[in-house]
């Protein structure tokens, strides 16, 4: 990757499209879950939803620890050299390995507890847990996967984790189908068979993964002496930068854990048509996301080749598409809640509930592309301190308080929580955007 102004244009599209459809695809994982699980009734959804959900803030605080990954592989990339890459991705594997094997277990043992804190009704927590317990089984390969598509990022490769997404996407769905309904020789599973489905795909990518680490093809080839031989020097590089990320995202998850719980206080209904709309609204996501990580390698190369200015500039570039793209969605939102919603064959109570909530969505996509791309961006120079900052301040003072003041005790319902969730982007969105001014990010040493 060239890094000039002139081929900046270039290098963002090149960077950013395959991301946003790779997590487009990671995304359909979840949503082709519940399309299908519609069909089964209103508590199917609210359970796989829930436990889905649960999947996820796993991921998310896994995906922290991978931020030192891109952008240590970054900055190394841009400074061309090339061997200490790859001795940071080995470690990150390794990394990787001991985090998921430790605390997987944990989750697993306390799934059942889990669902239960979180205010579910019976029927929903026995089969949140039979789906929980299922993909919690296989989640270490979600992890690798996760931490090999960091390591490909961080190089300047988006491609590689963008197909491997694609052939997993597949696998999900073919297998959704014969195992959810029972079609042809297979046994009809119904919520069992989306968790089976969904593990088998993990089990596939992270093959694929570890297949393309170790191809001599690859744009960033390991040997396994990289991730057994134990580096405690790069380790700890990565764990300084990653680990404010990692309290960033865990409060930003666990926020996210308590915000359902508010959510499955108002009953079945409301923790369905919830998990329908953060489905839709998660679209909206994917481009912003793309860019995030897209101005993180950038910056990060930048960064490594003495570029700062580039490295301004691609913030900002990013910033502008990513608020062109997601005030689009925002269109969408309001013109077509309704039709989007009914994909998910809910019951009518549920449908119209889970349209209100992705027309209020709407409100906050401009300050969701501001504020993904320039967190991204200072993650990507190394200023891991300040997005966590923002994340305490945003989950503990406003997120939560906010949408519990609005949904519960002004009795607002699940309209009020999500209009509160929407107030917190926007008071974020203005922080970072301060803190890319006052450019702190550009003097960090990583």
């Amino acid at each position: 990757m060239e890094l000039t102004k002139k081929n900046l244009n270039k290098n963002i599209f090149r960077l950013a499209l395959p991301v946003a459809l790779e997590n487009v695809l990671h995304m359909a994982v979840f949503i082709v879950d519940i399309i299908m699980v519609g069909r089964l009734g209103t508590v199917p959804v609210a359970a796989v939803g829930l436990a889905g959900a649960l999947g996820f803030i796993t991921a998310m605080i896994f995906t922290a620890l991978n931020v030192g990954t891109t952008a240590l592989v970054a900055r190394n990339f841009g400074a061309k050299q090339k061997n200490e890459a790859r001795k940071v991705a080995g470690q990150s594997l390794l990394i990787t390995l001991f985090f998921g094997l430790t605390f997987i277990p944990f989750i697993f043992y306390f799934a059942d507890n889990i669902l239960v804190l979180m205010s579910a009704d019976e029927n929903v927590v026995l089969l949140g847990s039979q789906y929980l317990k299922i993909v919690l089984s296989f989640f270490i390969f979600r992890l690798i996967i996760l931490t090999g598509s960091s390591i490909f990022r961080g190089a300047g490769d988006t491609r590689t984790p963008m197909l491997i997404t694609l052939v997993m996407n597949c696998v999900n769905i073919l297998l959704n189908w014969l195992l959810i309904f029972g079609i042809w020789i297979f046994p009809r599973m119904e919520v069992a068979g989306a968790a089976w489905a969904t593990s088998i795909a993990y089990t596939i990518g992270a093959s694929l993964i570890f297949y393309r680490l170790l191809s001599r093809k690859s744009i960033l080839t390991i040997r396994f002496k990289h991730i057994i031989d134990v580096n405690i020097s790069i380790i700890k590089r990565i764990l300084r930068i990653s680990l404010p990320a990692t309290l960033d995202a865990s409060l930003t998850q666990m926020g996210y854990l308590f915000f359902i719980k508010i959510v499955a206080m108002l009953g079945t209904v409301s923790l369905a048509a919830h998990q329908i709309a953060i489905r839709i609204e998660a679209l909206s996501f994917m481009p912003g996301f793309a860019l995030g990580v897209a101005t993180t390698t950038i910056v990060g190369q930048s960064l490594g080749a003495n570029k700062p200015d580039l490295a301004r500039l691609s913030m900002r570039k990013n910033c502008q598409i990513a608020l062109a793209l997601m005030g689009f969605f925002a269109f969408i939102f309001l013109a077509f809640a309704k039709p989007m919603a009914s994909i998910f064959h809910p019951e009518q109570d549920v449908l119209a509930l889970s349209a209100y909530c992705v027309m209020i969505a709407a409100i906050e996509q401009p300050a969701l592309a501001i504020y993904i791309v320039y967190a991204g961006g200072l993650r990507g120079a190394g200023d891991t301190l300040s997005p966590m900052i923002v994340t305490i301040v945003g989950t503990l003072c406003i997120h939560l308080p906010v949408a519990y003041v609005f949904g519960i005790v002004l009795e607002w319902g699940l309209a009020g929580i999500w209009f509160g969730a929407a107030l917190d982007w926007i008071i974020r969105a203005i922080a970072v955007y301060i803190l890319f001014r006052k450019g702190r990010w550009k003097t960090i040493k990583i």
